[in-house]
């Protein structure tokens, strides 16, 4: 298990010692990043498309909900988002179509059956541990922000059942009183163990300013801001992990409370716009903080023991400290104690930029081009609106002006006492009008080309194929496959930079504290050959050094196009029977049935019996060989409703 928290008094001069270079290193953070929270935001207001509604938006949205008038809107076009979730679907489908999605490879010669072993492990762990949601919610940030912040951590989980029973009162504990009584019982089932994951968002991830985000592995510390349950304080405290909980208080409590950045406006976070549960008593009189959460840093220091009065060592050591965001209370601080020994996260930056603290996101990249597109677009609008809308030169003695300024089509308009008897020409005469902004439309897809040169995106990769006729199937599976060589080199800097690392502490993490021996289902394509489809998996089995299979950034091949694949090489094998009698022709024609989406072929497969039960068998008469003949006796057994030696029946 993890290691437990040092006891550190609330008023110990080492109390103060922890909280001040605690608060030292977050605040220095916080300098650092503050200008780069403005770009963030901005890219979370275009991921949603948002633009911000000027005074008379706001007064055409008023006219155009209370009184039905039409009223022209300005767009937000939301080209940003579509290129953003372009590449997020790339990225996913590269990185977790895998099965399984975490591969490895023995680096000293592990055997096959360790490596399948700790691939069996790291399977459950990702299913159970539910990893595969922030693994998008990670690509997803990456594209977004222009980094993606992923926590790694071991739990221990366990839960606290009750039930209440019937139970019969004992006198004395040994003689039974007849009489029954309801009683609460409970019991501690133990739970999932092994790694999990969670999002950081940027705001709440505060490392080391002086090297950059990409390598924050180097700098001497990283924290994270938080917001804690109080169950899982005392849950925590129970494992022995939180200290001072007596000293805590319900976070409505704490007004100077540090609450985090909230980042855009038009994102509402959990807790963001609801207040604290109202406290309720005991009998004791005292408060239940049952519904309380604790806002708090969790401060990651490569620190000298000596320096800080937390031993006698000299040489540099990983701590972990969890403080109130206050800074006046501690109530975790015990070594990190990881095999792995980094900072138990894992980042992602979108450009491979080695010199500047913090790359651009993809919104921000795109914003000038963004920009370019919202004017053609509302300006094309704007101009097509005036046109309908026309534009007249009108004698104001002889018109009435209010039915010329009606902005309902059609109606009629009226003309004045002076304007009787003359003609309505010679009062009224519409300006010639012309669409200046034809152009724009063409415009916005050159603006839309140059955007996705910068990126790499393009129309193929979206699935859109060009108007030039009928396309045949090829075509159409191939559409997407001409421009993700950019996408590509960005795929596998992913890798290199944070998919490596992660299974690299996942499996560092399993060796250190997976204590048990367990039963695991064979994944990936082992799971195919004939055996056993679980195994036994401990702690001995997955020692080792092992290493992440890099992920090549290419797309899967379409399952059909595997399967035609298949099909002709199936074909071949039959003028080649030299490589016929190499490879299991069975399994491969079980598996192009599979990819071809066929599912329990399984079923209809011959079961072979063993050699000494088929002799019996077949001395039965229930089996003859092939080309032989039955048994002579069971020949002429007669049927159940036959008479002997008339024949059969009708």
């Amino acid at each position: 298990m993890p290691s437990l928290s040092l006891d550190v008094g609330p008023n110990s001069s080492l109390h103060k010692r922890i909280l001040d270079g605690c608060r030292e290193r977050i605040q220095a953070s916080k300098r650092a990043y503050d200008d780069k929270h403005k770009a963030w935001r901005d890219a979370e207001d275009a991921a949603l498309a948002y633009i911000p509604e000027t005074e008379i938006d706001a007064i055409r949205r008023n006219k155009r909900d209370s009184e039905g008038i039409p009223q022209y809107t300005t767009l937000y076009v939301p080209y940003s988002y579509g290129i953003l979730m372009t590449s997020h679907t790339y990225w996913t489908t590269v990185f977790l179509s895998r099965n399984p999605v975490m591969q490895f490879s023995g680096r000293h010669g592990e055997t096959e059956q360790q490596v399948q072993a700790l691939e069996a492990l790291v399977a459950y762990q990702v299913d159970v541990g539910q990893m595969m949601v922030p693994w998008f919610v990670w690509l997803y940030d990456v594209g977004k922000y222009g980094v993606g912040i992923l926590g790694t951590y071991w739990e221990e989980e366990f839960a606290i059942v009750s039930n209440i029973e019937e139970r019969e009162e004992m006198f004395l504990g040994v003689i039974k009183s007849g009489i029954k009584k309801k009683v609460k019982t409970n019991k501690r089932i133990r739970g999932y163990e092994g790694n999990k994951n969670y999002n950081v968002r940027p705001f709440d991830f505060f490392p080391d300013p002086r090297v950059t985000l990409a390598d924050f592995q180097k700098g001497s510390f990283c924290a994270v801001f938080r917001k804690i349950a109080w169950n899982d304080i005392l849950k925590r405290a129970e494992q022995g992990y939180y200290i001072n909980i007596d000293q805590l208080k319900p976070s409505k409590s704490h007004s100077a409370f540090d609450k985090g950045e909230e980042g855009s406006p038009r994102i509402d976070l959990p807790g963001s716009h609801t207040e604290e549960f109202t406290e309720h008593a005991t009998p004791g009189n005292k408060n239940v903080q049952g519904d309380a959460s604790i806002s708090a840093f969790e401060t990651y220091i490569d620190l000298i023991p000596a320096d800080w009065g937390l031993g006698k060592g000299t040489l540099p050591e990983k701590w972990v400290f969890t403080i109130t965001s206050d800074y006046k209370l501690i109530f975790g601080a015990q070594p990190l104690g990881a095999n792995h020994d980094k900072f138990p996260f894992n980042t992602i930056v979108f450009e491979p930029e080695a010199y500047g603290i913090l790359p651009r996101g993809m919104p921000e990249i795109l914003k000038p081009v963004q920009d370019t597109v919202n004017w053609l677009i509302n300006s094309h609008f704007y101009n097509v609106r005036k046109i309908l809308n026309g534009q007249y030169v009108v004698d104001p003695s002889r018109i009435s002006i209010t039915d010329m300024l009606d902005p309902q089509p059609g109606g009629v308009i009226r003309l004045k006492p002076a304007g009787y008897g003359s003609i309505p020409a010679e009062s009224i005469q519409q300006l010639t009008a012309m669409d200046v902004t034809q152009g724009h439309l063409r415009d916005v897809q050159i603006m839309y080309e140059i955007g996705q040169r910068a990126v790499g995106v393009n129309d193929q990769l979206m699935g859109v194929l060009q108007n030039s006729g009928r396309k045949t199937a090829t075509e159409v599976r191939s559409a997407s496959t001409f421009g993700i060589n950019r996408l590509k080199t960005v795929a596998e800097f992913f890798s290199a930079m944070g998919w490596s690392p992660l299974g690299q502490m996942i499996v560092q993490n399993s060796q250190q504290y997976y204590d048990m021996e367990t039963k695991f289902r064979i994944v990936g394509d082992l799971a195919m050959d004939a055996g056993p489809q679980f195994m036994d998996v401990s702690p001995e089995t997955i020692s080792g050094f092992y290493d992440f299979v890099p992920i090549d950034g290419t797309l899967p091949v379409d399952r059909f196009a595997q399967a035609n694949l298949w099909k002709e090489m199936l074909a071949g094998m039959r003028q080649m029977p030299e490589i016929a009698m190499q490879y299991d022709v069975g399994k491969i024609f079980a598996w192009v049935a599979q990819l071809a989406g066929l599912k329990n072929i399984s079923q209809f497969k011959i079961q072979q019996m063993p050699l000494g039960m088929l002799q019996n068998q077949a001395q039965m008469g229930n089996v003859i060989p092939l080309g032989g003949k039955a048994n002579p006796a069971m020949m002429n057994m007669n049927e159940p409703s036959q008479v002997p030696g008339v024949g059969p029946t009708g």
